[in-house]
């Protein structure tokens, strides 16, 4: 009854399940009350797994912010993956890898104006959309045609969301600690 360590084990399985449902509740506005007149969704996870891995890249422990962010990536690709008809693991894999070059290309950089948020976003959009694209088409693969069908809308559409998910989810999170 002394030992403080089950307790401690279930507090963190405690909050690492209110986050994957709140990023699986994310995920489902994404899919359902989000998709523009053009036919596609505003890539919502991917917008906050980039600015998560961010936010965690720019802190005082930079290794566990960017675990942080890939989690969140992982989480959200997984939802979105359960929530579409793709196959299981292809958003995640492609929000992983976008979310792993955006903290490895971030990692010696403060991050203080809105300037990297939004080379960041639009980076990470670029590998997330192009590797979708590899996974989910079936070859040969048409770029010119992708590249005006799915790639420059969604990221337009990622970096209009860039700025504003950037600033909201950094204030949301500085006033947590």
């Amino acid at each position: 009854m002394g030992d403080p360590q089950p307790r401690r084990l279930e507090e963190l399985l405690a909050r690492e399940l209110v986050l994957i449902v709140c990023i699986g509740t994310l995920a489902l506005a994404q899919v359902t009350l989000m998709p523009t007149p053009l036919g596609f969704s505003a890539p919502l996870m991917l917008v906050l797994t980039i600015c998560r891995t961010l936010i965690g890249v720019g802190s005082a422990f930079p290794d566990s912010g960017v675990i942080r962010g890939l989690r969140w990536s992982l989480y959200g690709g997984l939802s979105l993956d359960i929530l579409t008809t793709t196959p299981l693991g292809s958003h995640a894999l492609a929000m992983l890898l976008s979310a792993f070059v955006v903290a490895a290309s971030t990692r010696h950089l403060r991050i203080e104006g809105p300037l990297l948020p939004i080379l960041a976003v639009l980076v990470g959009s670029l590998i997330y959309e192009s590797v979708l694209a590899l996974l989910l088409q079936s070859p040969p693969i048409d770029w010119g045609n992708i590249a005006r069908v799915t790639l420059i809308p969604g990221v337009l559409v990622a970096l209009i969301l860039a700025l504003p998910v950037f600033f909201i989810l950094r204030w949301m999170l500085r006033a947590q600690i």
